[in-house]
């Protein structure tokens, strides 16, 4: 079955079909991604706005990459994003601060991604019961590479 994208096309390669978690307001999209020949490569977690008409809905992605881990502010409707580096000092493993932020820091994000309307839909419980399967998966990928 070919699945709509729901966010821009993006550069490098994926490890499969984007997997997909309904989380109330929004959609966790997962992918591994790898780059430049398998130069660089990760985790990736979209989060996409249900309510966001047309293709792109995609409001926020971590690449929780190995060399140069990164994520963006997007809101495609008002040509938003908005690309920020971690620092591997201050904020240690990329997987572990994103999942973090996807805990405790979504509807805040979401709101610097010029999605109100989205933010205040977000219902934690919908995370909560979201999160254990994006750890699951992202740990199968993680595990399943190199």
């Amino acid at each position: 079955m070919t699945q709509q994208a729901l966010h821009a096309q993006m550069g490098g390669e994926t490890g499969g079909s984007e997997e997909l978690i309904p989380a109330g307001a929004v959609t966790f999209g997962l992918e591994y991604r790898t780059l430049r020949g398998g130069e660089e490569e990760g985790v990736c977690i979209h989060v996409y706005g249900n309510e966001i008409e047309g293709p792109d809905k995609e409001l926020l992605r971590f690449d929780c990459f190995r060399v140069a881990p990164h994520y963006h502010y997007r809101n495609a409707p008002v040509k938003k994003n908005e690309r920020l580096m971690l620092d591997f000092t201050a904020e240690g493993d990329a997987l572990a601060w994103t999942l973090d932020k996807i805990r405790n820091r979504l509807p805040i994000m979401l709101l610097r991604c010029e999605a109100e309307n989205i933010a205040r839909k977000v219902d934690q419980r919908d995370i909560d019961a979201a999160l254990p399967k994006i750890v699951a998966w992202a740990e199968t990928k993680t595990h399943n590479r190199g």
